[in-house]
């Protein structure tokens, strides 16, 4: 792989759509280091939300108050369901020369078959790591210490900069919404027709900023959770056997 520059953000907004206005508490107790590491580093800090249950609409709302109410350099995505570690997500932007870079973000779901197999492979691990090799990755890459140019990634934790936006606009100037909704001259850079064929709006963006000539990159060092419900469900012979 080629080396890649680096270039912290001067300024970045923190964009998060929230489903119903609700947040974890994972996101809280992850959010509040990162941004007082950032105000130390002397980093510019915006932020700004959206609430419902249409999360692409979210997106777009979440663009247009960075690009419209900010000066900062970067827009920063980070869903409300999700939980990391400062010292990771410090390292992520360090990359905010590249146009896009986005963490892998596991899915809400385990592949019991290969922590079974890692299990019998591996007694020493302690029982609590087991469900760090278990999850299932909406993006299956392999793993390196560095950046990494791919199609596509989520946008759970992702950093754009805003010439992608301006770029996209230029190229797109179809994509203004009109009508007299909430969206009215706001731009759709997620959504639209361009997804009615299935593919989520994280990955159409992605589309969207290649043909333009931009890049996509993910970390796949960087140890991200995606946090949802369990349901634990007992079997008293199996539990005593």
């Amino acid at each position: 792989m080629k080396e890649v520059n680096k270039k912290f953000p001067q300024s970045v907004c923190i964009a998060t759509p929230a489903h119903e206005g609700t947040c974890k508490m994972g996101y809280v107790e992850s959010l509040l280091p990162l941004v007082i590491e950032l105000i130390q580093r002397n980093v510019g800090v915006y932020f700004t939300t959206s609430k419902g249950a249409l999360v692409v609409a979210g997106r777009n709302l979440c663009v247009d108050f960075f690009l419209k109410q900010t000066s900062a350099t970067h827009l920063f995505f980070i869903d409300s369901d999700m939980s990391w570690r400062t010292a990771d997500v410090m390292r992520m932007l360090e990359y905010g020369n590249l146009d896009v870079v986005g963490a892998m973000c596991p899915r809400k779901e385990y592949d019991w078959e290969r922590i079974a197999r890692i299990a019998r492979a591996r007694p020493d691990l302690p029982a609590s790591d087991l469900p760090l090799y278990g999850v299932k990755q909406i993006l299956e890459i392999p793993v390196q210490d560095d950046v990494m140019e791919v199609e596509a990634i989520g946008t759970g934790m992702m950093l754009i900069r805003r010439e992608v936006f301006e770029a996209l606009k230029n190229a797109h100037p179809e994509w203004l919404q009109g009508g007299h909704s909430i969206h009215s001259q706001t731009f759709a850079y997620f959504g639209g027709a361009r997804n009615a064929d299935g593919v989520s709006e994280d990955i159409a963006f992605c589309a969207d900023v290649r043909s333009i000539g931009g890049s996509i990159h993910a970390c796949p060092w960087l140890r991200i959770g995606h946090i949802g419900n369990h349901e634990f469900v007992g079997h008293p012979v199996a539990t005593h056997r």
